[in-house]
């Protein structure tokens, strides 16, 4: 028999036995939650801001900055 094969059969299933399952998770958790408070930040400033650009999107088109219009 080889043994180089039940060797690495053995070791593939001790590590499936031990292998963590909340270390992949844990770090997707974090690392979508670090993206979703961004992601947070940007909506909040754009609603804050969204008068103050469309008051300016006004003003330009009625002194003819805005090609087209």
């Amino acid at each position: 028999m080889k043994f180089t094969a039940i060797f690495l059969y053995v070791l593939l299933v001790v590590a499936v036995i031990f292998h963590s399952t909340e270390a992949r998770p844990g770090w997707l958790k974090k690392r979508l939650k670090s993206a979703e408070k961004g992601v947070r930040r940007v909506r909040d400033r754009a609603q804050e801001n969204l008068p103050v650009v469309a008051g300016y999107a006004g003003v330009v088109a009625q002194v003819g900055l805005v090609p087209g219009r």
